[in-house]
């Protein structure tokens, strides 16, 4: 489950820029995933990695937006989502063409809102 390191490097980047402004608290942090990113892996892994950081105790806002697939090979269309996928592939139903999914381009950031 690599939702885990990428959310693990989201809260470090975070942590360490707040550091750095001498920021103690966090009351939410705002992102915005793909459909291919599993909403559970991501709220699990941000429960489990705040704790002992300036983001521990802060909402975790979610917006999605829709990652869209089209085959290469037969030109087949859909919007798929981490229940598609096996790991980080996704078999197309047209035509069973194997294609793999970067889901690290899957999370961004929007917005930190700290407490002084």
């Amino acid at each position: 489950m690599h939702e885990v390191s990428i959310v693990q490097a989201l809260i470090e980047n975070i942590d360490s820029q707040l550091a750095a402004q001498n920021v103690r608290r966090v009351s939410s942090v705002r992102v915005r995933r793909g459909s291919t990113f599993s909403a559970d892996a991501l709220e699990q892994a941000f429960s489990a990695l705040v704790p002992g950081t300036r983001l521990e105790g802060a909402a975790l806002l979610v917006e999605t937006f829709d990652t869209r697939f089209t085959c290469a090979d037969c030109g087949h269309s859909q919007t798929i989502t981490s229940d598609d996928l096996t790991g980080h592939f996704f078999l197309c139903p047209s035509c069973d063409a194997l294609q793999e999914i970067d889901e690290a381009h899957d999370l961004e950031l929007l917005e930190v809102r700290a407490e002084e």
